[in-house]
């Protein structure tokens, strides 16, 4: 048998690049999937988040009809789906950090469902791998509004109210957290109030982590694994009407993004100096819906839809506050974005809740795939002749999950090309 010569050991052991996008044109869409086309007792069914794995080759999703998804790419970039119907409301789900299909034993992620314990899942059948308990006073389970692992994996932090309960991933069951007690009681001065909405641990493996609170007078702290619920620091300036996402520059760990509902803007912060925001990036974020942003793994971009169904990415290398891509790619609010690992593609979902009876406009009504006709059918006869008010039940007006083909030349460099696009 011939031994490989060193240049082809050497190609088969190249380590991936970043991707290369092209912000010059609009993007196309290379993947659509409708979350109507789940729709069995929930009516008006819409994606709520969607997450790559690690090497971007599965996607985790949860949509409105409490339920949990796993989409596998194909080659031709189709999806293979799975679903894992819920009992209740969702809160939050995570990937285990080294998730990939192609290592079945790290396939599976945590999810936290209302009035359950913490439960690991397997990413191929569903089933559950281990249970974490978290209890109160009154011995009900309690559902973490957020969840995160610490850099080695080996322990899983979930946000409750007022306390963040600590779990060693080898050890689930009862009575094997760790509480940390944010405050002691309610008349209490300072500490962190509220329920814990966002955590998220510092990329220099310091065991440093931000966590941010829901409650009106949002708040966001740092803490260490070594120090316990001892804050090291609080963040000033905060704006909105609760934390709901905290991000990390992953080349440069003294930089913070937060998001927060009811916020025109990502907040930009210096860890080293929390007083006072350096800078914002501004997007249109006027509702209570979580709208999420990603950073790119890479330390180039940082991307977020809004809630008119808006992409923008900026230049982190730069921190110019202008998007270097402006695009109109979904026609309602678009609750998740990320970029995928090692290509250059943008996963994005949309959809929200409608609450009135009269969310059919004449500005959308084109972006129906069914005609007016249709919609007068489904909703029964006018009432007292007003046209503009149709019975049935409220629905997004897109509930689509898409991939996005960014791709660009080898050697192209796009920093400079601040271009406001929308798909045709």
């Amino acid at each position: 048998m011939e031994e490989p010569t060193s240049a082809e050991a050497a190609a088969s052991q190249q380590w991936p690049s970043a991707p290369v996008y092209n912000l010059e044109q609009a993007p196309a869409s290379s993947f659509s999937l409708d979350a109507r086309d789940f729709e069995a007792e929930v009516k008006g069914n819409f994606w709520r988040s969607a997450r790559w794995c690690m090497d971007g080759s599965a996607v985790l999703t949860t949509t409105e009809d409490r339920t949990i998804r796993i989409h596998k790419v194909s080659d031709d970039s189709s999806f293979e789906t799975r679903s894992f119907h819920q009992p209740d409301a969702i809160h939050s789900t995570l990937w285990y950090p080294s998730a990939t299909p192609h290592t079945p034993e790290t396939f599976c992620f945590v999810a936290s469902i209302r009035d359950t314990p913490v439960r690991l899942i397997d990413g191929t059948d569903g089933r559950v791998r281990a249970s974490y308990p978290i209890i109160d006073h009154r011995e009900r389970f309690i559902a973490p509004h957020s969840l995160t692992f610490n850099h080695t994996g080996t322990k899983l932090y979930c946000g409750c109210e007022n306390s963040i309960e600590v779990f060693d991933i080898s050890s689930p069951g009862y009575d094997q957290g760790e509480r940390l007690k944010l405050i002691y009681a309610k008349k209490e001065k300072g500490g962190q109030k509220g329920i814990i909405s966002a955590l998220s641990f510092c990329p220099d493996y310091s065991g440093t982590f931000a966590a941010g609170t829901y409650s009106s007078s949002s708040s966001v702290s740092l803490y260490s694994e070594d120090t316990g619920s001892t804050p090291l620091a609080h963040v000033e300036g905060l704006v909105g009407g609760g934390v709901t996402q905290i991000g990390w520059h992953p080349l440069n760990p003294t930089i913070m993004f937060i998001s927060s509902r009811r916020s025109l803007s990502i907040q930009i912060y210096d860890a080293r100096d929390l007083s006072a925001p350096l800078s914002s990036f501004e997007r249109s974020g006027s509702t209570n819906q979580r709208i999420g942003f990603d950073v790119d793994p890479w330390g180039r971009w940082l991307s977020s839809g809004d809630e008119t169904g808006t992409v923008r990415i900026w230049d982190i290398s730069t921190m110019d506050t202008k998007p270097i891509f402006e695009g109109k790619l979904h026609q309602d609010a678009v609750g998740s974005v990320q970029f995928h690992p090692f290509q250059p593609l943008l996963l994005t979902c949309s959809g929200s809740r409608k609450h009135l009876q009269d969310e059919y406009e004449d500005d959308y009504e084109s972006s129906f795939s069914e005609s007016e006709e249709e919609l007068e059918d489904e909703s029964g006869p006018e009432d007292g002749g007003n046209s503009s008010v149709k019975k049935g039940y409220p629905r997004p007006i897109d509930a689509t999950l898409r991939i996005w083909s960014m791709e660009g030349q080898a050697g192209q460099d796009t920093t400079n090309n601040h271009l406001s696009t929308a798909p045709a």
